[in-house]
């Protein structure tokens, strides 16, 4: 999980977190993954995710309403997601086949926030006359509402406030005891189904926030690429070149989506 200028993304694989360490993630190559994010300022905020140097939005942007989230199953396609992030390792095969690229195991999350609205402070006068005293004391209360956390801070109350995220899964870790190589790229992965519709916000910040994680990849003894053998026409990988059997949904090699 990374959290910067109150906005949280994180990792998820079967619906649990993966652990971070500064910034960079173990995830077992062939893995399918989603990303959490989450806004925990008042404001709306718009983002743009780029994976591997690459925009996952087919050119849209998320919307992500103040104090809330939402999970990005997979690659946009107009308004739709139908396949899944899947995780792989960038083989001298692929890389030959696509080259290299700087970015790759990179995921970009940039957010620009709505712009603060006005806010109207209110000074309140209060007078107390004592018996014992002829003269009024008078008090004066500042409460100033801040828009961006929607709490209010009473001057000399003594209090703060905090700002804190509860999960509701458990963190998730994965054993690494077979870890090899770490350099991975994201390809199209399993069949998933996420709609998006329009949304209407408000005028942005010119200034955005950009976090950055990183994909370290290790093989899993225990994790297989599925496919089905037949003798018809061969299909072309499109991240490693290699010809799979017509009606193979992965690649045998790489573990790309081929449909």
């Amino acid at each position: 999980m990374m959290y910067q200028e109150k906005f949280v993304c994180s990792l998820k694989v079967d619906g649990r977190f993966l652990r971070d360490e500064k910034g960079e993630i173990k995830i077992p190559f062939g893995t399918d993954y989603s990303l959490y994010l989450k806004n925990v300022d008042s404001r709306d905020a718009i983002v743009k995710v780029s994976i591997d140097g690459e925009d996952v939005l087919d050119g849209n942007r998320l919307v992500v309403r103040g104090n809330s989230s939402m999970d990005l199953m997979g690659f946009m396609n107009g308004n739709q997601v139908r396949k899944a992030f899947r995780f792989i390792e960038l083989t001298k095969d692929i890389e030959d086949h696509i080259g290299y690229n700087p970015e790759d195991s990179l995921i970009r999350i940039e957010v620009w926030y709505e712009k603060m609205k006005p806010v109207t402070q209110d000074v309140y006068t209060v007078y107390h006359n004592y018996p014992w005293n002829p003269y009024p004391h008078i008090y004066w209360t500042d409460i100033t509402y801040n828009n961006a956390n929607n709490y209010a801070t009473r001057r000399g109350s003594g209090t703060s406030t905090s700002l804190t995220t509860n999960f509701e899964d458990a963190l998730m870790s994965f054993n690494c005891a077979n870890y090899t190589s770490d350099v991975g790229i994201t390809v199209k992965g399993e069949d998933c189904h996420q709609d998006f519709g329009s949304a209407y916000v408000s005028d942005l910040e010119s200034q955005s926030h950009v976090m950055v994680l990183r994909l370290s990849g290790y093989k899993d003894a225990n994790k297989k690429v599925e496919m089905i053998l037949t003798t018809k026409d061969k299909v072309e990988c499109p991240t490693c070149g290699k010809k799979n059997e017509y009606n193979n949904r992965f690649c045998s090699s790489c573990g790309t989506a081929l449909k």
